[in-house]
């Protein structure tokens, strides 16, 4: 039986192939805020869990199962196709949810005459994965316009995910200004 598994990939001990990881953690938190409060201790906003998060080394030596090229090649392949999926410690899934490879990174490698890797450390990061996200805007974008005497005035372009809040709501300043300079004008037009 494996020690664990994840993908095709399979970590297990025998009497001709060691294939085992070293220093696996695992850690979770929840997303909170301080909202301040007058003279008092501020009040804790919990917004939710944050994506937990795994990683472990393996350590690779060459022998007669291992390749340690052809191990790291494998594993930076399973983290560019981005597909998620269990990991499983023994006969049970580490967790609720899927993993993504995030990141992998190779150390101390030893290399032989002939370029061949003999041996290196593996790290893998992962990241809890519980469900596909989209492609936002996260923050406003800049654009400029014209006015009919060529000024250019500057224009906040909100993001998709905008909530229309009272108390989000802006001031225009120059609202006063705008109104006086209208009623002017028109009493010009006018004669007046």
């Amino acid at each position: 039986m494996p020690i664990a598994t994840f993908h095709k990939k399979s970590f297990s001990v025998s009497a001709s192939k060691v294939y085992t990881f070293t220093g696996l953690e695992w850690s979770g938190a929840l997303d909170t805020e301080s909202q301040e409060k007058l003279k008092s201790k501020p009040s804790t906003y919990i917004k939710g869990q944050t994506l937990g998060t795994m990683g472990f080394e393996v350590p690779l030596i060459a022998g007669q199962y291992i390749d340690v090229r052809s191990q790291i090649e494998q594993w930076e392949e399973i983290r560019d196709k981005a597909v998620p999926d269990f990991f499983i410690l023994g006969e049970k899934p580490l967790g609720k949810y899927k993993w993504l490879l995030k990141s992998v990174s190779v150390s101390n490698p030893q290399i032989d005459g002939k370029g061949n890797i003999l041996r290196a450390k593996l790290k893998l990061d992962f990241e809890e994965y519980v469900r596909a996200g989209s492609a936002q805007a996260s923050k406003s974008k800049q654009k400029t316009a014209k006015t009919k005497d060529n000024t250019k005035v500057s224009l906040d372009i909100l993001p998709a995910s905008y909530i229309d809040k009272p108390e989000a709501k802006r001031t225009n300043v120059n609202a006063s200004t705008a109104r006086r300079s209208t009623v002017e004008s028109k009493l010009n037009s006018m004669g007046v």
